[in-house]
């Protein structure tokens, strides 16, 4: 349930005496942009420990999302490209690589050791090293904060952001209000940095998952907008999603988008694809989140299942060369531009570089702040009497 640093700096201090033909591999995933986000680290993670259990490794979870896998040195290179080859794929999603060491504790086993004890004392000097490394204590939150969470109005642990179609950008039009949960209200609520934690920070995240539904069930039940979840496909394919879809108070087909993970869709296809038929045979919409850019020819014989494919922003998009822009363009029109949406637009000037790609349907914080800057003021752009300006209101 803990971070592991004490017990790899105890096989560490055991190595440093006998030499065994073992390989440590540190795995660092706190550069990764968004790693906070719970489903990205799932299956990041998930990803590796598959292929390091088919090699019998040794899994020491560490803090600020780190692990260390030791392994026998002959199953070393498997291993590593398990990890280049994940590395490969953040990468074309346009994230850094993922960072990595590794030590042979067979002819190294003193700079391992010297790593190890740096690692320890870092995690002993943080305030919360008691109250996270205590076994006890950690169960004794996450059943605090699983009973709490069971009954509690989790409406101040939510965030809103509109979805905007700027294709007449003097009319903006809200496509949609994307909800979802915040892990830091969670861990300032509770007083428990969940990241380091990794068993307490899966568990909690599987409660929201729940919980977003209940609310949209119960508090969500009389909305007039559509709104917008992110959900992972283990929640899709259970039973409480079942029951979700069962419950008729909230009128879900009308009223709901259902965001999927593109990096979960390449992780694990076959249930991706079942998930999908089952939210098409209920007839939801879905759209695909997280997609790089230079992704997108590969939507360009999407299902029609899929609705909407959520774009990041990346400043390389405002930089294209003519070559590049002239491809997109293309494939835009291929997809359908109705169907692409440009999000963590993070400023205005990114708004104005994603419209002139072709890009309407836009999120973030320079489409918030678009919407909430005050109407022109020059005369030639004053609506005429008995006119009303465009709805500017924010959802």
């Amino acid at each position: 349930m803990r971070t592991r640093e004490a017990d790899l700096l105890a096989l560490a201090m055991k190595a440093a005496e006998e030499h065994p033909d073992l390989t440590a591999l540190v795995v660092d995933l706190s550069q990764v942009p968004h790693i906070d986000d719970p489903a990205f680290f799932r299956v990041l993670s998930g990803r590796l420990q598959e292929r390091a259990r088919q090699l019998d490794a040794q899994r020491f979870d560490l803090a600020d999302h780190r692990i260390c896998f030791v392994v026998r040195s002959s199953a070393a290179t498997a291993l590593t490209s398990a990890v280049k080859s994940l590395s490969a794929l953040l990468v074309a999603h346009g994230k850094p690589p993922i960072g990595e060491t590794h030590f042979s504790l067979q002819s190294r086993p003193e700079p391992f050791l010297t790593v190890c004890r740096e690692m320890a004392r870092a995690v002993e000097a943080r305030p919360d090293f008691r109250a996270e490394d205590d076994e006890d204590k950690a169960l004794a939150a996450f059943l605090s904060i699983e009973r709490n969470l069971a009954s509690a109005d989790i409406s101040n642990l939510l965030r809103e952001q509109a979805i905007v179609d700027l294709s007449d950008p003097a009319a903006p039009s809200v496509l949609a209000i994307e909800i979802s949960t915040s892990i830091q209200a969670i861990q300032k609520l509770y007083g428990i940095p969940l990241s380091r934690n990794p068993w307490l920070f899966d568990r909690i995240t599987e409660i929201l998952d729940r919980r977003m539904l209940h609310h949209l069930s119960r508090d969500r039940a009389r909305t007039d907008r559509r709104l917008s979840i992110n959900i992972h496909l283990s929640t899709i394919l259970s039973d409480i999603f079942e029951t979700f879809l069962l419950d008729q108070r909230f009128d879900w087909r009308r009223h709901l988008i259902f965001e999927l993970s593109h990096i979960e869709m390449i992780d694990a296809p076959d249930r991706f694809a079942a998930a999908v038929r089952r939210l098409a045979e209920q007839e939801a919409t879905v759209a695909v989140d997280a997609v790089p850019w230079t992704s997108l020819q590969h939507f360009v014989e999407a299902s029609p299942e899929i609705r909407f494919i959520k774009v990041e922003w990346t400043p390389a998009l405002a930089n294209l060369s003519a070559g590049d822009r002239a491809m997109l363009s293309q494939t835009l029109d291929k997809i359908g531009r109705h169907r692409v949406i440009a999000y963590h637009c993070p400023d205005e000037a990114a708004v104005t570089a994603a419209l002139e790609l072709g890009l309407h349907l836009v999120q973030g914080w320079g489409v918030d702040a678009r919407l909430s800057a005050p109407p022109p003021t020059d005369a030639t752009t004053q609506p005429s009497a008995g006119k009303r300006r465009p709805n500017r209101r924010r959802a």
